[in-house]
């Protein structure tokens, strides 16, 4: 169950911004009033324990095209498929400490979604994608370093490494 505000009323403007895989140079979002406002939602550790983990907003937007790079050999190719389609964007706090708590957040919306028919939660097809933000800051310090977001991840064990892996490279960086 996600405890948040459910706005009685919302607005849609007009996001404008130059991007390959956006072709009209605009996209339709909900940012100002988002349908969803601040709640959270509660996860399940592996030690046995629960996490409580914030949530910013929930809004729908319009999705953008995909890019492709593995296809074309020194280029990008941009499949548009999916380009203007419902999107329901789920901001988190900053609540995650770990790649293994991304994933139990991960996976507990991903329940929720499916199971209120949502979305079908098809990641090999990009109907459920995450985007994850990752920052570390050295013990005893309270404000976090460059955030780094990884954009577009389709699978819960790819979360995991990638969050692990980008952790490593902030953490060689900085030593």
């Amino acid at each position: 169950m996600v405890n948040a505000t459910v706005a009685q009323r919302s607005i849609f403007a007009r996001k404008n911004y130059f991007y390959p895989d956006l072709p009209k140079g605009y996209q339709i979002s909900q940012f100002e009033l988002p349908i969803v406002g601040h709640g959270y939602i509660d996860i399940d550790l592996e030690d046995g324990g629960s996490k409580r983990i914030g949530i910013t907003r929930a809004h729908l937007e319009e999705d953008a095209g995909k890019s492709l790079h593995e296809d074309f050999h020194g280029m990008t190719g941009i499949d548009l498929n999916r380009a203007g389609t419902p999107l329901l964007e789920i901001v988190s706090d900053p609540d995650m400490r770990s790649a293994a708590e991304a994933v139990a957040y991960m996976r507990k919306i991903h329940t929720l979604v499916c199971y209120l028919d949502i979305c079908d939660g098809n990641m090999q097809e990009g109907s459920f994608r995450c985007d994850a933000n990752v920052s570390i800051r050295p013990r005893g310090q309270t404000e976090f370093g460059t955030r780094t977001e990884l954009k577009n991840i389709n699978s819960f064990r790819f979360v995991e490494r990638a969050i692990n892996v980008e952790v490593e490279r902030q953490i060689e960086l900085i030593e």
